[in-house]
């Protein structure tokens, strides 16, 4: 769901990502000056609630964030934003909690685990940011693996995205390393005599980068990938869907989200509150495919031919306890998290559900 790291090479459908980033901080620097002047209380836009550091890594999930700073929707709730690519979900989350940025776009793997160690209030969940759809997260076989059936990843190694690891679980063997591995194990399950031989599925975690050429080359027979990844491999060399890794019980599971800490959204409603109004309607104009795929070709560095093939999940408009806590669950039974020490989705979202 989102660009490689900056060192990496992407297949030439798409550009560098450090050029795709430098472009991208020129712009969101352009956007911030022009958000600056256009919320100063002039021609009715509102009341300047704050400035706001928001750490997100531009891609297909958090997409809606870069179309609100285009069409102004920060600047008209109040909001002048500035946008820090901190590189992981992991770091984004780390820079909320040392104040480097206020909001942090992130992987609910890593929002939820975070939560967990640090202990509650820890962490609001502002608003739901990318659920999973049809197709935006397979494993892929290549022409020549040999592999056409989910039994068959049992005596195989798979190559899994590294940038949504959760690093607390990197060295815990038989227990998912990210949601996005998780999900797959759950589907995979499904066709295994035993469900809990799923367990003994052999992750190689590494850049998507490095998945599909791998999976070109031949050295793995398959890879879980997100879009854009999947296009890529599907129409460089033919790389075909082996399995949905979000479908049956684990499909339309939230992924990502926009949290910041329990302390800052207490102290800032105002803010808070312009913030959900904006990203609230960034996510409905998103589900309209002009805008998003124009967002995706500014911010995550897209082709315009690239944006209009991928499969994209959903940008809900609202947040869901049920949705949420499918995920919690999901994470617990798999022994991400601990039972000792359970998650609470009202808690995290300031005791009020919908």
């Amino acid at each position: 769901m989102r660009p490689d790291p900056v060192g990496s090479t992407l297949l030439s459908r798409r550009r560098h990502p450090g050029q795709t980033r430098l472009a991208l901080a020129a712009a969101c620097a352009a956007a911030a000056l022009v958000a600056a002047g256009c919320s100063s209380g002039n021609g009715g836009m509102s009341p300047v609630s704050g400035t706001i550091t928001i750490a997100a890594t531009p891609g297909i999930d958090d997409a809606p964030l870069y179309l609100a700073q285009e069409k102004g929707l920060f600047a008209a709730a109040g909001l002048h934003v500035r946008f820090d690519d901190v590189g992981s979900p992991t770091a984004e989350l780390t820079a909320i909690q040392d104040g480097k940025a206020q909001i942090a776009a992130a992987d609910y793997g890593n929002i939820f685990k975070f939560q967990q160690s640090t202990g509650s209030p820890a962490l609001r969940i502002l608003a739901d940011g990318y659920d999973a759809g049809t197709g935006d997260v397979e494993i892929l076989t290549s022409p020549k693996s040999g592999l056409n059936s989910p039994t068959q990843l049992q005596s195989t190694t798979i190559g899994a995205p590294s940038d949504s690891l959760i690093p607390a679980l990197a060295t815990t063997a038989g227990i998912p390393q990210s949601l996005i591995t998780a999900g797959a194990s759950a589907v995979i399950s499904n066709y295994l005599a035993s469900p809990a031989r799923a367990r003994e599925l052999d992750w190689e975690p590494m850049t998507q980068t490095e998945e599909v050429a791998q999976l070109k080359s031949g050295k793995l027979k398959a890879a879980l990938l997100t879009e854009p990844y999947i296009y890529e491999a599907e129409t460089e060399f033919g790389a075909s869907e082996l399995l949905d890794a979000f479908s049956g019980e684990t499909a339309g599971l939230p992924l990502s989200g926009y949290v910041s800490t329990s302390a800052w959204a207490k102290s800032n409603t105002a803010a808070v509150a312009d913030f959900k109004s904006a990203i609230t309607q960034a996510q409905s104009e998103a589900s309209i495919t002009g805008p998003i795929q124009e967002a995706l070709t500014k911010s995550a560095g897209l082709t315009a031919q690239t944006a209009a093939m991928v499969s994209i999940g959903t940008y809900p408009t609202t947040t869901s306890v049920s949705a949420l806590t499918r995920v919690v669950l999901l994470m617990t039974d798999d022994t991400m998290l601990s039972q000792t020490t359970p998650v609470s989705i009202p808690a995290m979202l300031g005791g009020t559900s919908k």
